[in-house]
């Protein structure tokens, strides 16, 4: 090796960028979870559980501070996915790889959550479009690397 030459640093196999870039998405789908929590009826019912669950009768009081909890999470959930997004731009190769995983790794998180939060049904119609648009981010992500 010269002296004009810098060492190579070798690269683990799971890059740190992916990690914080996936980790930003779910945390993105995680606002959207909040941000409809905060307005949904899902949450009027939650609200009243715990009111029950603590033994105390239900009241707008106990729903608007329900409701107020999912908006500070909403708010929470959004300041972490932008901490984590721009770290993620910071240490990816490339600020169209980082987005391109974030926005993939949204994507089936919002579903998931939707699925499991709101009982969402999703079906073969958006499997194929997710599909579609995952072949369409790798497209990218290949004319990126070229």
């Amino acid at each position: 090796m010269s002296a004009s030459t810098p060492p190579s640093i070798p690269q683990s196999s799971t890059s740190p960028w992916i990690i914080l870039a996936v980790t930003s998405g779910a945390f993105a789908a995680l606002n959207g979870v909040f941000a409809k929590l905060t307005t949904d009826d899902h949450t009027t019912a939650f609200a009243q559980s715990l009111a029950h669950l603590f033994g105390l009768e239900s009241s707008p009081v106990i729903e608007m501070l329900t409701r107020g909890a999912c908006l500070g999470l909403n708010v929470l959930c959004n300041i972490i996915m932008w901490a984590l997004f721009t770290r993620a731009l910071t240490a990816g190769p490339s600020t169209v790889k980082v987005s391109i995983t974030n926005t993939a790794s949204n994507f089936l998180a919002t579903a998931v959550f939707g699925m499991i939060v709101f009982q969402e049904a999703v079906g073969g119609l958006w499997w194929l479009g997710a599909a579609m648009m995952g072949a369409g981010c790798i497209l990218v992500g290949m004319r990126e690397g070229a």
